[in-house]
């Protein structure tokens, strides 16, 4: 079930959607007007719960604990539908207004905004002490396996409602459903966010299609440091509904020394294929179980299928970088220049060869660029010693500008790999120089839509 959390009480009138409940922030309210609430909760066609938070739970409730325990207690004789009480309330208290007032379900929630909590199970089991409708745990979440631990907690406890804190956490909150969470929370935009992290119904709904996720909902995603940028989650999502598949796309954040524990999680929490970006796209050969041939020699990959309990990896990037560029242009006998050395660059520079292309690399660190220049059998050098003569060159440096644009040709084929902004000062210097332009994000679809054959065939 999903709460939409409202911060005044103007706000019950902006959400539209009936199919979504309603959570009353009623210590964020300018004032409480227990009339005002009466005939709310009368006359809603939705399900409403009450919260009125503390300070040491996140809320900002300004009286006493004994003023907060009264006010709740005349809150409950207008039988709200819901109602959510921190578990480090008075027991006595606790106790009491649950036996009082049965028509209410209780949410017996707790919140830890420093750390995931290492003992989620001890936790859950202390607060069954109390006869509430779901046990709900918030813990700020410092990595996605801390996300992924408490996904994990959450599908073996069915009564929980387990809430991922912060940006780390994010993903999380849009696979409550899958997992099996009571309750889920949004807010109706930016301004009225309730906790960190927490998502816009916007996004929930249009963006990663929640109110159709279920139990059968396969899980893809997107892992690398950074993630924030990508528009992985925009195409995969909206390609996964056009098609009628029963799939959602999130993006998680996992660097390289986390890799070791993330795998075993993704695994436990039932992922089926992801995306890889940098760092990531050589430091994760390690941990698969078979590379497809062509991956295996550019040494890099940026897919993986997870299948019968093996990791599969592959890589779309070159072939989605060639086949852009030779929408423009055939490469073959061509000079092509690439600036930069990391895992994008092993892929283009391995299939622009494979093309028939003449291939140098550049790169700051000149032996980086030498290494992958010998196992692809090409020339390297530094980002000083682009030539003069070369007729394709692709920026696959996160650099907006990595060489002097004096040394961007006039009337050559340019590309960069980076989609966001999609104008980058190393293109729009090409443009003025009269270049072809080929954009990142046509790379990018390109590869992804491989991507999404690799992981559920082209159906």
């Amino acid at each position: 079930m999903l709460f939409l959390s409202i911060t005044r009480p103007e706000s019950t009138q902006r959400s539209q959607n009936k199919s979504f409940a309603i959570e009353l922030r009623l210590d964020l309210f300018p004032r409480i007007d227990l009339r005002y609430l009466k005939n709310l909760l009368q006359n809603s066609a939705r399900p409403i719960m009450l919260t009125l938070r503390k300070a040491s739970q996140g809320g900002k409730f300004q009286g006493t604990e004994s003023e907060r325990e009264d006010l709740i207690e005349r809150l409950l004789t207008l039988e709200p539908p819901f109602f959510d009480l921190e578990y480090d309330m008075s027991p006595r208290f606790l106790h009491r207004v649950i036996k009082r007032h049965p028509k209410t379900k209780f949410i017996l929630s707790g919140h830890h905004f420093h750390q995931t909590p290492a003992d989620l199970d001890r936790i859950y089991s202390s607060m069954q002490e109390y006869g509430a409708f779901s046990y709900k745990i918030a813990a700020m979440a410092h990595s996605t396996n801390d996300a992924l631990k408490m996904l994990l907690f959450m599908k073996k406890h069915s009564k929980t409602s387990a809430i991922c804190m912060g940006e780390k956490g994010k993903f999380a909150r849009v696979l409550g459903p899958i997992v099996g969470n009571l309750i889920d929370y949004a807010s109706i935009d930016s301004e009225e966010q309730t906790g960190p992290g927490q998502l816009t119904a916007h996004e929930l709904v249009d963006i990663y299609h929640y109110p159709s996720l279920n139990g059968k909902t396969s899980i893809y995603g997107l892992i690398g440091d950074p993630v924030e940028k990508s528009p992985g989650h925009l195409y995969h999502n909206t390609v996964f509904r056009e098609r009628h598949l029963n799939a959602v796309y999130v993006k998680m954040n996992v660097k390289p020394e986390e890799l070791s524990e993330f795998i075993p999680l993704a695994i436990a929490i039932g992922i089926r294929g992801l995306s890889v970006t940098i760092p990531l796209k050589e430091k994760i050969l390690p941990f698969l179980d078979e590379i497809e041939p062509v991956a295996k020699q550019i040494g890099a990959v940026n897919t993986l299928l997870f299948q019968n309990g093996r990791i599969i990896g592959t890589n779309t990037d070159g072939l989605g970088a060639l086949d852009a560029i030779e929408k423009k242009t055939l490469v073959r006998g061509k000079k092509v220049v690439l600036l930069g050395a990391g895992g994008a660059a092993r892929a283009i520079a391995f299939e622009a060869k494979t093309r028939g292309a003449d291939v140098l690399i550049l790169n700051r660190t000149v032996q980086r660029a030498k290494k992958l220049a010998i196992d692809l059998g090409c020339e390297a050098g530094g980002l000083d010693e682009v030539p003069n003569d070369y007729d394709v060159l692709i920026n696959c440096s996160p650099d907006p500008m990595p060489i002097d644009p004096k040394k961007i040709r006039p009337k050559t084929l340019v590309m960069d790999i980076v989609y966001l902004p999609r104008e980058t000062d190393f293109l729009k210097e090409a443009s003025l120089k009269k270049c072809q332009i080929v954009y990142g994000e046509e790379m990018f679809l390109n590869q992804a839509a491989r991507q999404t054959a690799f992981w559920v065939g082209t159906c």
